[in-house]
């Protein structure tokens, strides 16, 4: 069995946990940086993007230690 590369930790590929759907509204100007976050970042797609946005600005704030 192999570690996750960096990448896939970065995307929250593989770490487990209870998955929802939930329905986004946002202006197409947010989409548009999403989609050139996902696209710098190699991430597979939108969701990869949106967690790895998520995870890093926790960490700015001291919410998250990962």
């Amino acid at each position: 069995m192999q570690a996750p590369t960096k990448k896939a930790l970065e995307a929250g590929r593989n770490v487990g946990g209870i998955k929802a759907a939930k329905t986004l509204s946002l202006q197409i100007s947010y989409w548009a940086l999403l989609e050139s976050i996902r696209s710098h970042k190699g991430f597979k797609n939108a969701n990869e993007a949106l967690c790895y946005v998520i995870m890093e600005r926790a960490k700015e704030l001291g919410l998250e230690t990962g």
